[in-house]
Parts: structure tokens; C-alpha cells; sequence
């Protein structure tokens, strides 16, 4: 006689069925939060770092460009070429009595930031005045377009850095050629100055980035500002 085996399949219960479903959604919640503090995150760092680039570019810009006055049309009045390579009565016009002073080309860049506008403005400072203003040419025009990441304001300090006196009001970090050393003011008044600049940037979240400028001219893209 042959005997049979009895096969049977379990399966899952609805109750065992909805555990599974509750717990591939708890998970799947957790991973796309923390994917998206991740992204925002990595959002963050480029723009502060985009930040920093750019005002080493101003820096850079301060330090070895000249001020340009000859042969560009705007200034060119009489009398400007006479003053930088000196009166030539001679027929030929290029002998010249005197030699230029290039110790005395001291051209000024800057970066004007306004958290208003969540932008900032790469000069050149024609004026010499050391602000930011509409007599000045506008080099680069530059606004964050990184979703909710916002320039919160600047940390403007005279001993240390991040001393919790953030300023919303435009603030100019100029560079005056041939030294490195940044000039920080606020709201248009270079008569007064600061020894430390941090620039904040948030995405909404708890914590938020920044970029040190020091009066002596260092530029660093830090991670947590805190005070």
C-alpha cells in the first residue's frame, strides 16, 4: 500500500502581513529624511564654499589688478594719462618725461552682501571709498539659487570671531591692492570697521555653515557656527 504524504503552505496572516507593511514604511520613511537632510546638507556645504571662492577671488582681484584708468573709455578725460605716465610735450607719443610711481596703483576689490537678496556683488571699487556703491563697476553678480538655503546675515566682530552680533544690513569686505588684508563694514560707513566677518548660511535646518573672513586677509568654509 502506498502511503501519501499530506503537504500544506502556510502563508502570512493579515495581521503578520500589515506588521511587515508597517515596518518596510518606518524604514523606508527614516531613509528618504535622512536622504534628504544628506542632500541638503551637501547643498549647503558647496554654496558656502562657492562663498569663500568667491571672495578669494575679490581678494585675488585686489591684489593684482591695476586700476585700469587708462584706456577705458569712461575715464578717459584729459589730463588722466598725464597724471599716471607724466606730461610728454614731445611729438612722440611714446616718450615720456617721468616714469609712472606703480607703488601708488591702489586699486580696490570687494564683495557687497546682502541677505536681503540672498546675493552679493563682486566691484571694483572705482571711487576708492571702500563701500560698495553705484558709481563702482559691478565685475560679477552673484545669487544663491540652492533651494531654502539662505544667507541668515554676518557676524561681525572686533576681537574674535562669532561674537553673536549678526548684521542683515549690506556689508563690504573690499581688498586694496598690494596687501591682502580685508577692510569688513556694514550698512554703507567704511569709517568703521571689524577684525572678524562670519557670513551664515542656513538650510533651515538646526545647524549652519559659515565663512570666516579675518582683517588680516584669511578666508576659510567652516562647517557649525556657533558662539
Amino acid at each position: 500500500m502506498n502511503s501519501q504524504k499530506k503537504i500544506t503552505y502556510a502563508g502570512f496572516s493579515l495581521l503578520e502581513f500589515i506588521v511587515v507593511i508597517t515596518i518596510f514604511s518606518i524604514m523606508s520613511s527614516v531613509s528618504l529624511f535622512n536622504y534628504s537632510e544628506y542632500q541638503n546638507t551637501i547643498r549647503k556645504t558647496n554654496v558656502t564654499q562657492d562663498i569663500a571662492l568667491s571672495i578669494r577671488q575679490a581678494q585675488v582681484y585686489g591684489i593684482s589688478a591695476s586700476t585700469g584708468i587708462v584706456g577705458r573709455e569712461e575715464l578717459d578725460e584729459s589730463g588722466v594719462a598725464d597724471d599716471v605716465f607724466g606730461d610728454n610735450p614731445s611729438s612722440n607719443a611714446f616718450i615720456s618725461e617721468q616714469i609712472a610711481d606703480i607703488t601708488q596703483d591702489r586699486a580696490i576689490r570687494g564683495v557687497s552682501i546682502n541677505s536681503d537678496t540672498n546675493s552679493f556683488i563682486i566691484f571694483e571699487d572705482i571711487n576708492e571709498n571702500r563701500i560698495y556703491d553705484t558709481s563702482d563697476v559691478i565685475i560679477d553678480n552673484r545669487a544663491i539659487q540652492a533651494g531654502d538655503i539662505n544667507i541668515v546675515g554676518v557676524d561681525l566682530c572686533p576681537d574674535a570671531p562669532n561674537c553673536n552680533n549678526v548684521q542683515t544690513d549690506i556689508v563690504d569686505i573690499v581688498f586694496q591692492r598690494p596687501y591682502p588684508d580685508a577692510f569688513i563694514s556694514v550698512g554703507g560707513n567704511p569709517a568703521v570697521t571689524y577684525d572678524f566677518a562670519s557670513i551664515i548660511i542656513n538650510s533651515g535646518g538646526d545647524t549652519s555653515s559659515y565663512v570666516e573672513i579675518s582683517a588680516i586677509g584669511n578666508i576659510v568654509a567652516k562647517k557649525i557656527y556657533e558662539t
